[in-house]
């Protein structure tokens, strides 16, 4: 818009400056039909040039001119000749071995002398059969069980008695009362109980060396029936004590006889048992 303004401006200013230009040069208009003509103002009274106007807008671009022919394909060179395979070498000499030469055979020794054969010896008559001891293998083991519920028990050194013999070998000890096992052959044991527990009380088990508690086993759970066992390797002499003691109520029946104590000998230091 400003450019429309200043070229229609311009555009004025020119024409303006055209007409006082032309009246300058042609001067005043005749007064009769006597008077001199038209005359034109010589050179030196031509004013000064106008100022240029401005450049027009550059006109829109002309269409494109039409495409080209496509020059031809060039030719395509020719394929070059392959070249000559050389020729294969001779096969080189073949090395020597590098093992030596093998030795001569050397001769044969003379054969051996037989020696003669000697008589035949006489076979001796077969040996009576040992006498085997009777206490030379001594055999200790015993199972002991309970087929009813204890007394309940409100101390840790109370015995735990047992009712029913199971398994009781000659030379094994044991007295049901108190529940307790006496070596008489001095050697290595294997002791394990289990003991039933009743569910509405807890149940504390030990096992003792003499007086001394080897290994223990508890339940302090009163809402279930549960089991409570051990089990140990002792090496006893003649004349120990193994049993058991409680602290609450061992549980155990007729069928199932959820209460028991066991005990075997595993090797014997000494032939000799105690009468």
């Amino acid at each position: 818009m400003h450019l429309v303004f200043a070229m229609a401006a311009s555009f004025v200013f020119l024409l303006a400056n055209s007409i006082l230009l032309q009246a300058t040069i042609t001067g005043p208009a005749p007064t009769g039909g006597n008077g001199p003509g038209p005359q034109v103002c010589p050179m030196c009274c031509r004013g000064p040039a106008g100022t240029p106007g401005i450049p027009g807008l550059p006109g829109s671009q002309g269409q494109f001119g039409p495409t080209g022919a496509k020059g031809d394909v060039g030719v395509k060179g020719q394929k070059g000749e392959i070249g000559l395979v050389g020729a294969v070498g001779h096969p080189g000499p073949k090395g020597n071995d590098g093992m030596g030469l093998p030795g001569k055979v050397g001769p044969r020794g003379p054969p051996g002398l037989i020696g003669n054969t000697g008589e035949a010896g006489v076979k001796g008559q077969k040996g009576e059969a040992g006498e085997t001891p009777g206490n030379s293998a001594p055999l200790v083991a015993f199972t002991v069980t309970r087929r009813s519920g204890s007394d309940p028990s409100t101390s840790h050194d109370t015995h735990l008695p047992f009712e029913h013999v199971e398994t009781l070998l000659l030379g094994t000890t044991f007295d049901l009362a108190t529940g307790t096992f006496t070596c008489n052959v001095a050697g290595t044991y294997v002791f394990t109980f289990s003991v039933g527990k009743y569910s509405s009380s807890r149940l504390w088990v030990h096992l003792r060396k003499n007086n001394d508690v080897v290994v223990s086993g508890g339940n302090n759970d009163s809402s279930h029936n549960e089991q409570v066992s051990g089990s140990a390797v002792l090496v006893l002499q003649r004349g120990d004590s193994v049993y058991l003691t409680m602290f609450g109520r061992a549980y155990s029946e007729s069928t199932y006889h959820t209460t028991s104590f066991s005990g075997f000998l595993l090797h014997a230091e000494h032939e000799e048992t105690l009468h």
